[in-house]
């Protein structure tokens, strides 16, 4: 199926030939994004560019006046509130995937996180649904003894990951699609469901052609691929 959808694509005439698209996306997804991206950008004349950051960072951003043609979101209600804001029509949001948490750097596994002198990194609860997921998972009450522990939250998951990886913490909490080494899976049951939702923020030509490359089974293979589960 993936080579059959890449040959359409190769043989399609450029229905935007020249044109951009400006992308507003949470860290968590860029990566994934960008290797989704890819295939499109090597067969049409479309120019694809990503800004990343946490989603309520984002959010703010467009309600604000950035100008974004979509914005992929790591929750459900943030891009419901900007679609809200923004009037825009029911058929312009729509879940992309289901995202999970793992623990990076526990050598005890999840138990690890009842021990205080282990530093832990999460995104920004305030702007990050990984990071509100994290808390939901530090509250259940057999971590309770490690809530003396050093916490230092990242901007976003990004960053996050780059404070376990440069040794500045012991541990971080970080999606699963972020593929860090030694991450021990958090079960989903711990935490609210982490439902990732984009929004089409504008039309065009060109945004059209690459929301029917995202919705072919090409790229939800990437996506499970890379570490996400199918939208419900």
């Amino acid at each position: 199926m993936r080579i059959v959808t890449l040959l359409l694509l190769l043989l399609a005439p450029p229905l935007s030939a020249g044109e951009s698209i400006s992308i507003a996306v949470a860290a968590n997804f860029k990566p994934t994004l960008e290797k989704i991206t890819a295939p499109f950008l090597a067969n049409t004349n479309i120019f694809v560019t990503f800004s990343a950051a946490s989603t309520g960072a984002l959010a703010t951003q467009i309600l604000h006046g950035a100008q974004y043609d979509l914005f992929f979101a790591a929750d459900e209600e943030t891009p419901q509130t900007v679609a809200t804001a923004r009037t825009l029509a029911s058929t312009d949001l729509f879940c992309y995937a289901r995202g999970s948490l793992v623990l990076a750097g526990g050598k005890d596994g999840l138990d690890a996180l009842a021990r205080p002198e282990l530093s832990l990194a999460i995104a920004n609860p305030a702007t990050a649904p990984y990071g509100r997921a994290a808390m939901e998972v530090l509250a259940r009450p057999e971590f309770s003894a490690g809530q003396a522990r050093k916490l230092v939250q990242g901007n976003s998951v990004a960053q996050a990951l780059q404070f376990w990886q440069s040794g500045a913490v012991d541990m971080a909490l970080l999606p699963k699609a972020l593929k860090a080494a030694d991450a021990t899976p958090v079960p989903l049951s711990w935490y609210q469901p982490v439902t990732q939702y984009a929004a089409v923020l504008k039309h065009s030509p060109a945004v059209d052609e690459y929301l029917q490359w995202l919705r072919s089974d090409t790229v939800r293979d990437l996506i499970t691929d890379a570490g996400y589960e199918p939208c419900p």
